[in-house]
């Protein structure tokens, strides 16, 4: 068959993400016989014109929308980006009679609701790389897709019981399906999957959902194979580990580094995903040794209580214990914090941003919050909520839909906040927008220069910059003053 995938992530909050797991399902669709083209819209000026454009051009019997973003997560300015997904979808309707299967991170939380919103024949739940080649074979056959894993349809009223799960996998070959000049320009960086699966118990999470919950490991010298061929092919300036957790289990990080030091690659790397739950001074020595230059860092509370509402696994001791390993290893480091989960108060809210004025000011850190947390379907808080009468049984979570605990008051907590960024200048909400601009002007000239992103680590001297504290205290990016 004559298969077009389509990527467009309209999200902006860090840097443009490339579309690593429509990479995985484009390749094994190509393995299975059919004519796969992919169509990136990142970046494009007019992105509904293109696609319109290369309908036309292409005439396929099947296009694949892949949606990566319900929307943005952030309560005091949502975006939705299901709205994109749809105009894409309408456009595709417009001028063409090929099937619409949906896909990607987005559609794996909602399932079958998220036909709902956008204009899809079917939507594939879970891992895509056995599930869409088998629905193009049952559509080229003229046989049924009800009963194919991970295939939802219309009729059905959420995500299949258990989609399929991958034992093994390996590369993405993203560098057979995109263009990278424009992700290189906008000081992107190049993503390596190593493992799938989270075992963690995080109250608010949906990667269990999107990846199960069984760990499926890559041996580190595929994962080493495949950034060595990458390099020598297309040269990004640095890959990214995008595991929902990079360094849980610890030994298979520790292992990864030690492939790459092994090699001497002499690459730049850098991690999301860094969790308390495995941190040593032995990995942050090694990731060092292997080419990191940062990592992000993901406690989400310093408080007692808060760790245990949100099911962290860890507590106080071994988020500040983090905190010292990461400033004495000089990675750069962004640590992200949220605020308003279910039995927050101002005394929890004290507790995690006096830790971060206390434990997490200096050159080379940042702290990211958010103030209310996003309610996702399938999660143990949209269960909590419901059963505590904080959210209806029926609300439609394809919505952005915030948990912000009634204990605890937003304009306190956003004042709070900015009284916390004039004592701590690298402290940013992701609310906040007028930091956009000097960003974007920083990132192009990094760019420009060849300095090996992300470029996000070089936020806290930016946030330091006359006049950019000053302009800060006189205009507070949360539009409150604070005390």
């Amino acid at each position: 068959m004559r298969v077009l995938l389509v990527y467009w992530n309209p999200s902006r909050e860090l840097l443009p993400a490339p579309p690593i797991g429509l990479a995985y399902v484009a390749s094994a669709t190509r393995r299975a016989g059919h004519d796969v083209r992919v169509l990136d819209l990142v970046g494009r000026r007019r992105p509904l014109e293109a696609l319109r454009a290369r309908v036309a051009a292409a005439a396929p019997d099947v296009v694949g929308l892949s949606i990566r973003n319900i929307d943005n997560v952030v309560r005091q300015r949502p975006a939705w980006h299901l709205e994109d997904a749809g105009q894409l979808a309408a456009a595709v309707r417009a001028s063409s009679a090929a099937r619409i299967v949906l896909g990607g991170p987005a559609v794996s939380v909602l399932g079958a609701r998220v036909l709902a919103h956008v204009d899809g024949d079917f939507a594939v739940v879970g891992e895509g790389e056995e599930a869409f080649p088998r629905l193009l074979a049952a559509l080229a056959s003229g046989g049924g897709a009800a009963a194919i894993p991970g295939v939802c349809t219309r009729a059905g009223d959420g995500p299949p019981a258990e989609p399929a799960r991958l034992p093994r996998f390996g590369a993405s070959g993203l560098e057979d399906w995109i263009d990278w000049r424009p992700y290189a320009r906008a000081g992107a960086t190049w993503p390596i999957q190593t493992k799938r699966g989270c075992g963690l118990a995080c109250s608010y999470c949906a990667y269990p959902t999107v990846e199960g919950r069984v760990a499926r490991r890559r041996a580190p010298a595929d994962v080493a194979d495949e950034i060595e061929r990458v390099r020598a092919r297309v040269g990004p300036r640095t890959f990214e580990v995008v595991d929902s957790t990079f360094n849980v289990p610890p030994e298979h990080a520790e292992a990864l580094c030690e492939e790459l030091v092994r090699r001497r690659l002499r690459v730049r790397l850098t991690a999301m995903g860094v969790n308390p739950l495995g941190a040593s001074a032995r990995l942050f020595a090694l990731m060092r040794r292997a080419g990191f230059n940062s990592m992000m860092i993901t406690p989400e509370a310093a408080s007692e209580t808060m760790l245990r509402s949100l099911r962290k696994g860890f507590g106080v001791e071994e988020v500040r214990e983090t905190a010292r390993l990461a400033r004495d290893s000089g990675l750069a480091s962004m640590w992200f914090f949220m605020l308003g989960g279910p039995g927050e108060t101002r005394e929890t809210v004290e507790e995690t941003l006096s830790f971060v004025e206390r434990h997490l000011d200096w050159p080379a850190c940042v702290s990211i919050f958010m103030t209310g947390i996003r309610v996702l379907p399938g999660t143990a808080l949209a269960r909590d909520a419901v059963a505590a009468g904080a959210l209806a049984a029926e609300r439609d979570l394809a919505e952005p839909t915030f948990y912000l605990s009634p204990a605890v008051d937003e304009d306190w907590m956003l004042g709070r906040i900015n009284r916390a960024m004039r004592r701590t200048p690298a402290i940013v909400h992701a609310a906040e927008e007028g930091m956009s601009t000097y960003e974007r002007i920083a990132d192009r000239a990094l760019a420009a220069a060849g300095v090996a992103p992300p470029y996000w680590r070089f936020l806290p001297l930016l946030l330091r910059v006359p006049p950019v504290p000053a302009l800060r205290r006189r205009w507070p990016p949360l539009g409150r003053p604070g005390d």
